[in-house]
């Protein structure tokens, strides 16, 4: 009796074993349908799914920014008003319509860069060092906003001043990019392709990693290092985040290195900032045409832009328009030797081949022979 349970066992087993692997295939074929469906609507609507996605990039950076943010925002309100009422307590004499007005005057004031708290500071904020440091970041699109133009004057001067340094400041950069990809990005490709033997895309992909760690080492972790020793009251996050915000001309104006030390040395620290961001921009413009260079950002390019159609590259049109003598008959091709030849062994055949010699210097064309064809080298 066990063995016949046995055998109606294992009959059940695989009957089982069958249908569950014809589900499994149905549902394979079924994902795989999907997943090519949705890859095709992709590439369909690739350009509105990115807009889309940056959309909600953008909203979900706003969100997180605010759940961050807006509980530090009302401690310092709250601490603000705390020490605004104990004053008002302290000294009963001053009004406080009168002290809102004092504030909003220095605040005013700190907001274009003149410092009326500290009388005795021999800060200035439009000498050499700090006109250059305004004008590079006014020309490089960073703007901290440390410092304002006070008068009409340096407001019309900057607005004309800007139309023509903002443009060739681009052109400058955009010359620069490309002076230095071949010495930066072409040759070292090509020895690592020459002597690595690897392909292309490897050689590139390998090459902007190394060039990706060694910009973010001297233009990022470096010169945070430096600016976390100078600054005191800044933390290595503090400094780092300055490097980031100035590279990438976002230009916040709630760091300034040289804000609390000497004139000398805050003039210094611009002159140095000034540098910085000119070499910086210049770098991070070649490490990026150099990532755009890649294949897979280019196929990522293509894949959200879409094939262009009826675009030629290289090919002018009159040079696509075929004339009735090229359409016909294919002509006969004409075998010349070549200047350093090496003789075939001549058979004993009656039949001798033919050829005709190029003209030199002039001279008529002479048909080669077994006679008159130079010796073998």
């Amino acid at each position: 009796m066990s063995k016949p349970r046995f055998g109606y066992t294992c009959s059940t087993l695989m009957f089982y074993h069958s249908l569950l692997r014809q589900y499994t295939n149905k549902i394979s074929l079924i994902m795989a349908i999907l997943a090519d469906k949705a890859l095709t609507f992709l590439r369909v609507h690739a350009f509105t799914c990115m807009m889309i996605a940056y959309g909600l990039f953008v909203v979900i950076g706003a969100v997180v920014l605010m759940i961050l943010e807006q509980p530090e925002e009302n401690l310092l309100v709250k601490e603000v008003r705390e020490l605004k009422a104990r004053f008002l307590a302290d000294n009963p004499c001053v009004e406080e319509s009168s002290l809102d007005r004092l504030l909003m005057n220095v605040l005013s004031a700190s907001k274009r860069g003149v410092a009326a708290l500290e009388s005795a500071s021999d800060k200035c904020n439009f000498d050499f060092t700090s006109s250059l440091f305004f004008v590079i970041a006014f020309l490089t699109t960073t703007g901290y906003g440390s410092t304002v133009p006070l008068s009409d004057e340096g407001r019309v001067f900057c607005v004309v001043y800007c139309l023509v340094g903002i443009p060739f400041t681009l052109l400058l950069l955009s010359s620069l990019t490309h002076a230095l990809l071949p010495w930066v990005t072409h040759t070292p490709i090509h020895n690592l392709q020459v002597f690595w033997g690897l392909s292309r895309n490897h050689a590139a992909l390998l090459h902007c990693s190394v060039l990706a760690f060694c910009t973010a080492t001297l233009f990022f972790l470096l010169p945070a290092g430096a600016l976390c020793l100078l600054e005191n009251d800044w933390s290595y996050l503090e400094s780092l985040y300055f490097c980031f915000i100035s590279l990438s001309t976002t230009g916040l104006v709630d760091y300034l290195p040289g804000r609390t030390q000497s004139r000398a040395a805050r003039q210094g620290l611009e002159f140095a900032t000034s540098c910085y961001l000119m070499l910086g921009l210049i770098v991070l413009l070649v490490v990026m045409e150099s990532f755009w260079e890649l294949q897979q950002v280019q196929a990522i390019l293509r894949f959200f832009s879409g094939p262009r159609q009826g675009e030629l590259k290289g090919v002018g049109l009159d040079e696509l328009v075929l004339s009735g003598d090229m359409a016909g008959a294919e002509e006969e091709p004409h075998y010349t030797l070549p200047i350093s030849t090496i003789s075939p062994a001549f058979s004993d055949s009656p039949a001798t081949p033919t050829t005709e010699l190029p003209p030199i210097f002039g001279l008529p064309p002479i048909a080669a022979t077994k006679e008159n064809v130079p010796p073998s080298l």
